[in-house]
Parts: structure tokens; C-alpha cells; sequence
């Protein structure tokens, strides 16, 4: 049986647990699913799939939210570029096996009438180790920079003007009022932020006011929300400005988050 797919609108794992599978998607390479093989989908990827007679699967969605959040916190900054995974997974290897052993212990509980996932902290604990281990498991963009060595931990100043970002991302911040607020001079925030998390303060802080409207525009009821509402509340002024932001973060425009949401 062959299935040609739309664009996928988040990450997709597809296991074999039988027979196999051809995988094709927007990329040239394809992957020959087996049991020792998974294929990795991108979102905004359309996808050709040839399921083989006696072929069963074992399909996962990761949102596109949860692993860039997960990836951020494992990197101490916010993402540059979309997280891009390598097409074929190699489940046979110990990074691999190690994985899938969180994968089963979700599946069995998936089948109890009273499991851990009825748990809402336990479930959310599975699924963050869950998308931690594929970070950690499948080659991706940002592999090097997770293996590479660690930033030294942000100077006191710079966390206290994190924290300040963090608890109000609305507030029209510059890199002189934050200065002014921890203590310090604006070209020391801007050194600080630049060895701790490599990037400017207002990147920070246009990275955490992304989030924000993200989580907001995916809660929202359309018929009463408009995306230009979302963005002013956020401190966007420049609604062109704001979507291109957000289709560079997230891979689609607000628009298409709040219509789903």
C-alpha cells in the first residue's frame, strides 16, 4: 500500500515493528524502514510512504513546540535556525535501544486502565524524556553544539535580567533598561548575554515574547482572537515584522496556529 501525505505541521517518528517500509519526503535521500530503522519526518514536509505486505508501525508525533523548548533548555539559549533531524534513525545502536526502552514503557502504560499517563505531571515527565532521548539519540543541527563544551554559568546580573524577561516579556525592555534595573553597564548585559547565551538581550527577548504569543495564539479561540491582537499584547508593533519572526521560529505563519488552535 503507498500513502502520499500533506505536509506534516510537526515532527513524526514511524517505526517498523514488522515487516518494512519506504519512506520518501521532501529531501532526496529515503529510508528503507525496518525494525532496526526509523524514519525521522520534518514538519512542513510532505511524505510518500510504501508499506511492504505484513508491515505494522509504530507512528510518534512530537509537537514542534515541545522539542524546541526541550532543545533550548538542554543548550542554555534560545534556537538560531529550525531543528533539523538526520532521515534515518538507527535504533539498533545504544543511543538507540536506550531510547526505545522509554518508548515501550510508554507504550505499556498507554494500555493500563489506571497508568502513569492518567498522571498529568508523570505523563508531561515521559514525554519531556521522551523528546530529551531523541535529541540525545538522532543526529540533528544542533548535535555538535550539545556535545560541544558547555557555557560557562551566566554572571548574576545576566541571570537577574533573564528573570526579569521571563516575568514580563510585554514590557518594553532595551538593553539600557535592563541594564539600569540588575546594575551594570549596557555593554557589559550585551557581553554577558553574548557569552552566556550567544545571542543580544532583545534577541532574548524577542525569542521568549515568540514563545509567548506562540502558546497563546495555540489556545485561542479564532472566532474571538486576531493574530494582530496577540502580537501588540506581546510588545510586536510590526505585524509584517511579527510573522516573518514567527514562520523563521516555529515554521508556519500565526494565522495558520490560531485557525488550528
Amino acid at each position: 500500500m503507498e500513502i502520499a501525505t500533506a505536509e506534516a505541521d510537526n515532527y513524526h517518528v514511524d517505526l517498523p515493528i514488522s515487516g518494512s517500509a519506504r519512506f520518501r519526503t521532501g529531501r532526496p535521500e529515503g529510508v528503507e524502514g525496518t525494525p532496526r530503522r526509523a524514519a525521522v519526518f520534518m514538519p512542513g514536509e510532505s511524505a510518500t510512504i510504501h508499506w511492504s505486505g505484513g508491515c505494522a508501525q509504530f507512528c510518534l508525533r512530537f509537537p514542534r513546540a515541545l522539542l524546541q523548548r526541550e532543545l533550548e533548555a538542554m543548550l542554555d539559549r534560545p534556537l538560531g535556525r529550525p531543528l533539523v533531524f538526520a532521515e534515518a534513525m538507527d535504533v539498533s545502536s545504544d543511543t538507540g535501544r536506550s531510547w526505545l526502552d522509554t518508548l515501550w514503557l510508554v507504550e505499556r502504560q498507554a494500555r493500563h486502565a489506571h497508568g502513569l499517563l492518567d498522571h498529568p505531571l508523570a505523563a508531561a515527565h515521559l514525554a519531556q524524556a521522551l523528546a530529551a532521548g531523541l535529541l540525545l539519540a538522532q543526529p540533528h543541527n544542533y548535535t555538535d553544539a550539545l556535545a560541544g563544551p558547555r557555557r560557562p554559568a551566566a554572571p548574576l546580573a545576566v541571570r537577574e535580567a533573564v528573570e526579569l524577561i521571563h516575568a514580563h516579556p510585554e514590557h518594553p525592555w532595551t538593553t539600557a533598561s535592563l541594564a539600569r534595573r540588575v546594575a551594570v553597564s549596557a555593554r557589559s548585559l550585551q557581553e554577558g548575554f553574548a557569552r552566556s547565551y550567544g545571542v543580544a538581550p532583545s534577541a532574548f527577548l524577542r525569542s521568549v515574547r515568540l514563545d509567548r504569543a506562540h502558546a497563546e495564539l495555540q489556545a485561542a479561540d479564532p472566532h474571538t482572537t486576531t493574530v494582530a491582537h496577540v502580537a501588540g499584547r506581546w510588545g510586536f508593533l510590526y505585524l509584517s515584522r511579527f510573522a516573518a519572526a514567527y514562520r523563521e521560529k516555529f515554521g508556519e505563519n500565526p494565522s495558520a496556529t490560531l485557525r488550528s488552535a
